[in-house]
């Protein structure tokens, strides 16, 4: 029933995609813009880079940024599912259980009434928990 409902995700994604897929270097130049907009540190901003997000006044800020320029996240909506799979699952579907996973136990609607830094933060860096050697495949060249 799980691998359906993911199957299901996958043409409905598919058949009404207005999302494009993000490369490694718009996920660079996404992180260079958010660094000039927020200016974390180097040293946090290098941790940045490789998708772990430690406290820091700026963090929860730089991550909204960061997630609504790479077409993940918007305030008004919260984080779209679609696109998240989208991104994460394009050329691979061995990943689909897992980024599913990653949004069933991660996602939320802004239950908790947070302004939308905090939003973004908790949900994506409860998604990097899950899927953040995916994250990194998917966003940095090798």
């Amino acid at each position: 029933m799980k691998y359906e409902l993911i199957l299901v995700l996958i043409c409905v994604t598919l058949v009404t995609a207005k999302f494009q897929l993000r490369t490694p270097q718009d996920a660079l130049a996404t992180h260079e813009e958010c660094h000039e907009e927020f200016r974390v540190p180097d040293d946090i901003y290098d941790k940045f880079l490789n998708y772990e997000f430690p406290p820091h006044k700026r963090t929860n800020c730089y991550v909204k940024c960061f997630v609504e320029k790479m077409g993940l996240f918007t305030e008004q909506k919260g984080f779209d599912e679609k696109a998240i799979m989208r991104q994460f699952s394009a050329g691979n579907t061995k990943n689909l259980a897992k980024i599913a996973h990653g949004l069933e136990r991660c996602l939320d609607h802004n239950e908790h009434d947070s302004d939308a830094c905090t939003w973004a933060h908790r949900v994506f860096s409860c998604f990097l928990t899950v899927n953040r050697p995916l994250v990194r495949k998917t966003y940095t060249e090798v």
